[in-house]
């Protein structure tokens, strides 16, 4: 479904990315692991093409997207929920969610636009609830339901999600990974950006693991998360 090909990113002189390649297929969820400072973020973000490429491809469905808007490649059916949830911190629930639909909003009815707002309200029902709440005003696990609701709202078929458990509590962390992996079971193809990697390990099929910008191992994640090496570096064991 998605295939990244030797793409290299820069940040000035600071070599981010170097020759990653990274595949997803159609229904799956794939994890990338790795320490802070690792690329994981920025590859998410080349692949939305919010930072530039120097040099590589990247396709989706068969298409080549790394020369396409940001804008082009959410209407293309891929959609990113970025670290730190980037909302509009002084509109409401409701008016973020909206927003979200804003590539297609013309173009279906009103029953159509609320039927997607129903389909968010009935994987987070607290964003029912506080549908009219200021969204910089709630708390940092319904603010990440809302980030990933709004992201919902853009009707992906892959869906890349930054850190999504950074700075939640346990028990919030359990509910949204149980909306991802339902998500998932629909239908929905994953690309989980994720500090968390015993979580990630244990919710994706497939994993990438990123040190200084290279792709250093990968393999199915239930054979990984049993890897020694992974258990020295990343699990704690």
């Amino acid at each position: 479904m998605l295939d990244v090909k030797n793409i290299n990113v820069f940040y000035g002189g600071i070599h981010a990315i170097k020759d990653v390649n990274i595949n997803l297929k159609e229904k799956h969820i794939v994890s990338i692991i790795g320490a802070n400072g690792a690329g994981k973020s920025t590859l998410l973000k080349a692949i939305m093409t919010l930072v530039p490429i120097k040099s590589g491809e990247i396709y989706f469905l068969n298409k080549r997207i790394d020369k396409l808007s940001t804008q082009d490649i959410v209407r293309a059916g891929i959609s990113l929920v970025p670290e730190g949830r980037m909302l509009f911190t002084h509109l409401t629930v409701r008016d973020n969610l909206l927003l979200g639909s804003y590539s297609y909003y013309r173009k279906i009815s009103k029953t159509e636009l609320y039927k997607k707002l129903d389909r968010v309200y009935e994987l987070f029902p607290i964003l029912k609830e506080r549908k009219k709440q200021i969204s910089g005003t709630m708390s940092g696990g319904q603010q990440q339901m809302l980030a990933i609701g709004r992201a919902l709202m853009t009707d992906p078929s892959l869906l890349l999600l930054d850190e999504p458990s950074m700075g939640l509590a346990p028990l919030v962390v359990r509910e949204i990974f149980k909306v991802i992996k339902y998500l998932n079971e629909e239908g929905m193809s994953i690309i989980m950006v994720e500090q968390n990697a015993r979580a990630a390990l244990k919710l994706s099929h497939y994993s990438f693991v990123l040190e200084v910008g290279e792709v250093v191992g990968w393999g199915d994640s239930s054979h990984m998360i049993n890897d020694e090496k992974i258990k020295r570096a990343y699990l704690g064991g």
